[in-house]
């Protein structure tokens, strides 16, 4: 099991197809696109609307991936979280939470933001333990999304 920051193109692709993976598992989980984040734009140019993404392995196999993408001065936001469900239960979303909160650092953050659904259980109770809390919606987003932010 690693995590590890992805900066070999192999390593670009497989966070791209994961992340990938996450837009279709979430946009049927909600049964409406999500669009409206620019993901369009977002895949065209990936990675560069990143500053850092890391990459969870399980034996080798890609698994997990989460980015760190710059928001507004000194604030960035947690995207993207995934760990598939085959590789579920060893802790990598904890993991990769907690590398993007110390990248987020490194890159000299002092707010990480994030959004998330409310019946994603398990994603907000590992946000919770990490210590984010809620606060007022950040962005235009029509959806009843759950806004979370951790001061750094």
């Amino acid at each position: 099991m690693t995590i590890r920051l992805a900066t070999r193109p192999d390593d670009i692709a497989a966070v791209k197809s994961l992340f990938t993976d996450y837009l279709r598992f979430i946009e049927d989980y909600l049964g409406q696109s999500l669009s409206f984040q620019g993901t369009e734009r977002e895949f065209a140019d990936f990675p560069h609307t990143y500053d850092a993404l890391w990459l969870a392995e399980l034996n080798g196999k890609p698994v997990g991936a989460v980015g760190l993408k710059p928001f507004a001065d000194q604030t960035a936001e947690l995207k993207r979280l995934w760990v598939s469900p085959d590789a579920r239960g060893h802790a990598f979303g904890q993991r990769l939470c907690k590398a993007c909160i110390a990248g987020a650092r490194a890159h000299r953050y002092t707010r990480l933001l994030l959004d998330t659904d409310r019946g994603l259980n398990h994603a907000n109770a590992i946000y919770e333990a990490l210590g984010f809390s809620d606060v007022p919606r950040y962005y235009d987003n029509p959806m009843d999304s759950r806004f979370m932010a951790l001061d750094l």
